[in-house]
């Protein structure tokens, strides 16, 4: 949970001019200034997006339902967990029918992050406790304090999606850096529950030499057998748009569709050397 400070904080720095407000938080982050003018590591573009880039494909992309279909519609031959029950209020959740529900689901919303409860083995929360969360989830703006433009619109809802068994396991997650249609870097997070690894790799699965925010797996894993087919459908998702990161899982001999992700980290994960976010933000065209 937030602490109160960072609530008062999140609260304030909403109030401040976006510009200026990004501003504030880059330079609290990095100890620079961002240039919004000529910028040219990745964490500054990522900057210029949230000011500058309003195209409205940026809402259905970070739309955690509307970005499924969007996703099938291009890529209609990979997995696509199902959307089994939504509502946009939490006084919906009293005409919830629990006895139409599977054992296993993920109980989200839609329109921010770290919104998540997974349920297992039919131990449902309280209808009581399904609307608090609700409530509270709904009222919150992804867009306000980090200037998130692309949450801005989300019509909000909450949701019951297919949860995916991996037999217990925590799954590989493949997540492409796609710069105007290209993937470029691929980042493989493993363990995340258990020992968190991330590996960091160009588009031809050549590993790079640095960490970012995670130890890396040693030795790194190997290329996967279905890297190619992930890469062309995260290709074709990404032709869309002028930068996104496409998080792919493989389930049961699939690529299944994890989201859609539009300022990685709000563009304040740090890199471990300067050259990196230098190296990351070269081929990332604003204009």
């Amino acid at each position: 949970m937030p602490s109160f400070q960072y609530k008062v904080f999140s609260r304030f720095i909403g109030l401040i001019p976006l510009k200026q407000r990004l501003q504030v938080l880059y330079f609290r982050r990095f100890r620079r200034f961002c240039d919004f003018e000529n910028p040219v590591r990745f964490t500054e573009k990522i900057q210029c997006l949230k000011l500058f880039e309003r195209d409205p494909i940026l809402t259905i992309s970070a739309d955690k339902i509307a970005s499924k279909e969007f996703v099938r519609e291009i890529c209609p031959d990979i997995y696509i967990p199902k959307t089994i029950w939504q509502a946009s209020s939490h006084i919906d959740i009293d005409e919830l029918d629990f006895g139409c529900l599977p054992d296993e689901y993920v109980f989200k919303a839609n329109h921010t992050s770290q919104t998540i409860e997974i349920i297992r083995d039919g131990n449902h929360l309280s209808r009581e406790l399904m609307k608090k969360l609700s409530k509270s989830w709904l009222a919150h703006d992804q867009s306000a304090s980090l200037g998130e433009w692309a949450y801005e619109n989300i019509p909000r809802n909450v949701f019951i999606e297919e949860f995916l068994d991996f037999n217990n396991t925590v799954p590989d997650d493949y997540k492409f850096f796609v710069y105007q249609g290209k993937v470029k870097f691929i980042q493989l997070d493993s363990d995340r529950f258990i020992s968190h690894k991330r590996n960091m790799f160009d588009q031809y699965w050549r590993e790079l030499d640095f960490e970012y925010s995670h130890s890396r797996k040693s030795p790194p894993p190997k290329k996967p057998i279905f890297l190619d087919e992930m890469i062309l459908a995260a290709e074709k998702i990404g032709h869309h748009l002028k930068f996104v990161r496409v998080d792919f899982y493989f389930y049961k001999d699939q690529i299944t569709f994890g989201e859609l992700t539009i300022y990685p980290g709000a563009g304040f994960e740090k890199f471990p050397e300067d050259k990196w976010d230098v190296f990351f933000g070269k081929d990332l065209y604003l204009k």
